[in-house]
Parts: structure tokens; C-alpha cells; sequence
């Protein structure tokens, strides 16, 4: 009888755990976005060192509101974001990822500044 409640136990933690991840993976998604205002920058940014950096930087940009997508590399030395220009700026996405800890070093490449 023990076994069976701390199975029970088990599958209840369990099935929270999952709810609480999906929730908070699809937060992001729930937030309207302009699809006309939509832009691509690639900033160039320094410090990141591995792949955990990578997924800390995407991981911060994904939250803000108005991103709808974000890569990273530290080999290339390199963030490319997707977002709607009425929701956030280069700036404020500029500002999450210095808060980190990592330097945005300006535009990547031929990126043209957007708002």
C-alpha cells in the first residue's frame, strides 16, 4: 500500500512539473504580435563562451515581450533576434543581454538599425 502512494506521489509531482514547464513555454507565444512590424537584427555580442552562455542569452531575449525568436553563438560571437519594433527596440534588447553579464558590441554584419 506504501508503494502504491508514493507512486501516486511520484505521478503527481511529476504531472505539475510538466504543466508548470508548458506554461511557461508557451507564455511567450500568448502575446499579440504585429506581424507587419516584425524585424530581424544580429547583434554582435561578446563574452559568451559555451553553449550554456547561448542558452542564457536566448533564454533572456525569448522573454522579452514582442520576441518572437532568438539564436545565439558564441563561436560566431553572435545573437540574431526576431521581434515586432511596436513591442521592444534594439536598445532594451541591447540592455537584457549587458544585464547579463555580456557585451552587446553594436550590429552584426550589414544589419540595418531598426527602431
Amino acid at each position: 500500500m506504501k508503494k502504491f502512494f508514493a507512486l501516486m506521489l511520484v505521478a503527481v509531482i511529476f504531472t505539475a512539473c510538466n504543466s508548470t514547464v508548458t506554461d511557461n513555454a508557451n507564455q511567450n507565444s500568448n502575446k499579440e504580435v504585429n506581424v507587419a512590424a516584425v524585424k530581424t537584427v544580429k547583434l554582435h555580442v561578446t563574452g559568451m563562451t559555451c553553449e550554456g552562455c547561448e542558452n542564457t542569452v536566448k533564454e533572456a531575449v525569448n522573454g522579452v515581450e514582442g520576441v518572437t525568436g532568438a539564436e545565439a553563438s558564441h563561436v560566431a560571437e553572435l545573437t540574431t533576434i526576431t521581434y515586432d519594433t511596436t513591442l521592444t527596440s534594439v536598445e532594451k534588447l541591447s540592455s537584457v543581454i549587458n544585464d547579463l553579464g555580456y557585451k552587446v558590441e553594436g550590429l552584426a554584419g550589414n544589419a540595418v538599425p531598426t527602431q
